[in-house]
């Protein structure tokens, strides 16, 4: 009896591994302690802290998703992710709110916040290996 239990926690346990590096953007399950873990492999994470984008450049590959998440402490004013070709641009993100977008065309996207426009970010879109190489340094 004991055998059968154990070995459907572990088939839960492996499922959970593999499926909580994919961004979870339901109510409540995107959270800036998750945001400290890697991000999936078609995934890439931004967290706003200190009046900053981090990372402030990010290179990724076509069709990958964006994830920005506002993890200032609680009274920080409100900040957005704009970008300033028109791409994509958020409400306005207060601690714990999240924006995700897909990657636009290959190339590179100035971004800034809209309340601050001092915060500014880019994000390169690159076919390949440059893509690659720089999405496996982003996920350490």
């Amino acid at each position: 009896m004991r055998r059968p239990t154990f070995l459907a926690m572990a088939a839960c346990a492996a499922a959970a591994c593999f499926s909580e590096h994919e961004p979870d953007l339901s109510d409540g399950a995107f959270t800036c302690e998750r945001a400290e873990q890697p991000a999936g492999p078609d995934s890439a994470i931004v967290v706003i802290r200190g009046f900053a984008y981090e990372p402030a450049q990010l290179t990724v590959a076509p069709g990958t998703r964006i994830v920005w998440i506002n993890c200032e402490p609680e009274g920080t004013p409100g900040h957005t992710t704009t970008a300033e070709d028109g791409s994509w641009d958020s409400q306005t993100l207060v601690r714990g709110d999240v924006f995700s977008t897909e990657a636009p065309e290959p190339g590179a996207h100035e971004y800034f916040c809209r309340p601050h426009p001092f915060i500014r970010g880019q994000i390169v879109v690159a076919d390949g290996a440059l893509a690659q190489g720089a999405a496996r340094l982003a996920r350490r």
